[in-house]
């Protein structure tokens, strides 16, 4: 747009005279808009691909999660499992040692019952082993 300068008498200030001028052609972007665009679309497709990946992390992450959380349950109730076991053995150990106190006490009672028996007299053969032969 270009206009004339001429001074307004009563205030003094220029006045402008808008003259038209012909439509201006839009071309469209440049060499370097283009490739700005082109940056512009490439960073949207990597922010694409790296939510995608991002997803897929946290997906991983949770699967981890619960699987971390599945094997310390169980790590858990084998260990609960091990600790009774282990009381178990301990009780029985306890009672294997009882028996043998028993089996020796039992044994030494033997051993008397059987040095009683040898003081003994033989018995006699009763008079129908006799008559028998026996």
């Amino acid at each position: 747009m270009s206009a004339t300068r001429t001074l307004d008498r009563e205030t003094s200030e220029p006045v402008v005279e808008l003259l038209p001028q012909p439509a201006m052609r839009v071309v469209g972007p440049g060499r370097k808009e283009r490739a700005y665009q082109l940056q512009i679309a490439e960073l949207g497709r990597r922010a694409a691909d790296l939510s995608g990946e991002l997803g897929t992390t946290r997906r991983e992450l949770e699967v981890a999660r619960l699987v971390e959380r599945g094997t310390d349950r169980l790590v858990g109730r084998l260990e609960e499992r091990l600790e009774r076991t282990e009381a178990q053995k301990a009780r029985a150990l306890v009672l294997v040692g009882g028996l043998q106190a028993e089996l020796e006490a039992t044994r030494e009672r033997l051993a008397q019952a059987e040095s009683r028996l040898r003081r003994l007299p033989a018995p006699r053969r009763g008079l129908l082993s006799r008559l028998l032969g026996r």
